[in-house]
């Protein structure tokens, strides 16, 4: 199955992978660097990072910085992988120059303790659901997918 799946948005650990991995279905996620958040410094300025609500809210989280800085961006972006038991087959990864690729491989060899794991899922504790109406500078958006706390 493809799905969303990345750091800032999990809503599929609560559902889908476990009924996933019960049927038998891998699972290859799309945006698993969460559309270039995991991919730059948090304070990159870009016209994403102006206009994206979700990115601005994470990459304000203290302890998602700390662990960031020291595994590096595209490195904590490999969080989501088989090592711990989502059933995810390949993500599906973006890139626009070799030298991210190359450097994005390198991630494959970081692993995360568990310590550090703890720290990234207290962030998305209570998240809301997959299909939650929000108000968007007085925009009302419904059945779009949100991964923030």
């Amino acid at each position: 199955m493809q799905n969303h799946y990345s750091m800032v948005y999990r809503e599929e650990e609560r559902e889908m992978f476990p009924t996933l991995k019960l049927f038998g279905v891998g699972s290859i996620p799309w945006s698993p660097l969460a559309r270039g958040l995991l991919t730059r410094p948090l304070s990159a300025q870009t016209k994403r990072s102006e206009t994206d609500w979700i990115i601005n809210d994470y990459g304000k989280k203290q302890s998602t910085k700390k662990i960031i800085n020291r595994h590096g961006r595209r490195e904590t972006g490999k969080r989501e992988g088989n090592q711990h038991g989502t059933g995810i087959n390949a993500p599906i990864v973006g890139t626009t120059s070799l030298e991210i690729l190359y450097d994005l491989l390198g991630g494959v060899h970081v692993t995360l303790t568990e310590d550090e794991i703890k720290q990234l899922d207290t962030y998305h504790r209570g998240s809301p659901g997959i299909f939650e109406s929000v108000n968007i500078k007085g925009i009302v958006c419904e059945n779009i997918s949100i991964g923030y706390n």
